[in-house]
């Protein structure tokens, strides 16, 4: 009878702990992948361009460029925050999230007024990606008026 008892309660015990789709934790619900394919998929960015050069300009232009990319991935692809090296150039991006296969791009302005001579500017891309942070680049020359 013993011996009942304690299957009985051991079959109770893993019933409860092995229907885990989602905890608490913190006081807030935390869901926990279902399946090994949930914890395998990444989300990927893939630029076929990294850089940039606008050649030379006249101090003072204002110039823009696009970069586009796309989520080779199989999550979707969430872009958290776009930040440029310098006040003088400002990148956008749009804030939606893009599905595995999808499409996007991001728009840089680079401002060559009070600038003179090579330029070299970074705009790191921070998104829910494997490496964290991608990097892009603007170059531009700018001459005197």
């Amino acid at each position: 009878m013993l011996k009942g008892l304690f299957y009985i309660f051991l079959g109770i015990i893993l019933a409860c702990s092995c229907d885990s789709k989602s905890k608490k934790q913190d006081g807030q619900e935390v869901n926990t992948p279902t399946s090994v394919n949930d914890s395998n998929a990444i989300a990927k960015i893939e630029f076929p361009q990294k850089s940039f050069n606008f050649g030379d300009l006249q101090e003072g232009e204002i110039v823009t460029h696009t970069f586009r990319f796309k989520n080779t991935g199989t999550k979707s692809l969430v872009i958290l925050n776009v930040g440029a090296s310098c006040g003088c150039t400002t990148p956008k991006y749009d804030k939606k999230p893009i599905p595995p296969g999808g499409e996007g791009k991001i728009e840089v302005e680079f401002n060559s007024s009070g600038r003179f001579g090579k330029q070299y500017k970074v705009i790191n891309i921070f998104a829910n990606i494997p490496e964290k942070v991608v990097e892009l680049k603007i170059i531009a020359n700018i001459k005197n008026k």
